[in-house]
């Protein structure tokens, strides 16, 4: 892994003072990058850095993170992966479900029940070419693995989306899934350390896995999201052929690789009590989950 980034002061695209918001563009080395501020007593910005690693491991499309810090603020700055100047925009998952789900309302930000996979589907499907739409339907499945995997509550109809692109010559518009964004609501980044050692003492790690809220929805009368990894067990096996590829990759993934993400993690921002926990939060979602019930 990349050492932590020391933003220059004038790196900063915008003239706002620091602390007015959390998030803000910089620039380094003629590349745009989101610097987002940790809050404090978390570890989102480790678990950020450690969520896109994670999902390289296996394979899954994510945005570049690096642990980064301004102004003596700690963060991470995640890379822009849109590029405007060659006509490209990002759809997000919200716009493209109220395009083709009646009644379906975009603005809603939190309980978003009718943000379920039965409707991606058939938002995606209404939008593509039957071919097209399994690969898209595939890409996404692999995020919802990843969620699984890292224990992410934040996939909401925000956080994921389609890379739109509009070629002038000749005339042509293509639309691709962007990669997974967003993974710093994962890895027990919010609690504190003496919480991490009770909980991993007292033998209640899968307790405490089971007990998280994701951004996803298993039905229009569900109250609260579904639980990341309880979504994909039931989602699997509703869906196989989507989720088929990305939980054999997590199956292969090996514990050596996993245990070499968090240690590479520098203690000044993940302690040793942080990374144990990360170690046994991960979940390991694996191919069974298409035949339990």
């Amino acid at each position: 892994m990349n050492p932590i980034i020391h933003i220059p002061p004038d790196a900063r695209e915008d003239t706002e003072q620091l602390g007015s918001k959390p998030k803000f563009w910089v620039l380094i080395e003629n590349k745009r990058w989101l610097f987002k501020e940790a809050r404090l007593n978390t570890g989102e910005d480790w678990a950020e850095k450690a969520g896109a690693e994670l999902a390289k491991a296996i394979n899954i499309k994510a945005a570049t993170v690096e642990l980064a810090e301004y102004g003596g603020r700690r963060g991470c700055i995640s890379l822009n992966f849109v590029d405007v100047a060659v006509g490209e925009a990002l759809v997000h998952g919200n716009e493209i479900l109220a395009m083709r789900v009646t009644g379906y309302d975009k603005g809603k930000t939190f309980r978003q029940s009718d943000h379920t996979l039965e409707n991606i589907e058939a938002a995606i499907r209404g939008l593509f070419p039957t071919s097209q739409a399994n690969d898209i339907l595939t890409e996404l499945a692999g995020f919802m693995v990843l969620d699984a995997l890292i224990g992410n509550t934040d996939r909401h109809h925000e956080n994921w989306g389609l890379l739109l692109h509009l070629q002038n010559e000749p005339r042509q518009l293509t639309l691709n899934v962007a990669p997974s964004f967003d993974h710093a609501s994962s890895l027990g980044r919010e609690l504190l350390d003496t919480r991490r050692r009770e909980i991993l003492d007292a033998g209640r790690i899968t307790s405490y896995v089971g007990k998280a809220r994701g951004g996803m929805f298993r039905n229009p009368s569900q109250r609260h999201g579904e639980n990341p990894l309880k979504f994909v067990q039931i989602a699997a096996r509703a869906y196989p052929s989507y989720f088929r590829a990305s939980l054999t990759k997590v199956a292969a993934l090996h514990a050596d690789d996993v245990h070499r993400i968090f240690d590479e993690l520098p203690p000044e921002r993940a302690s040793t009590d942080a990374k144990n926990f990360a170690n046994f939060h991960e979940s390991r979602p694996t191919p069974r989950m298409m035949k339990e019930t």
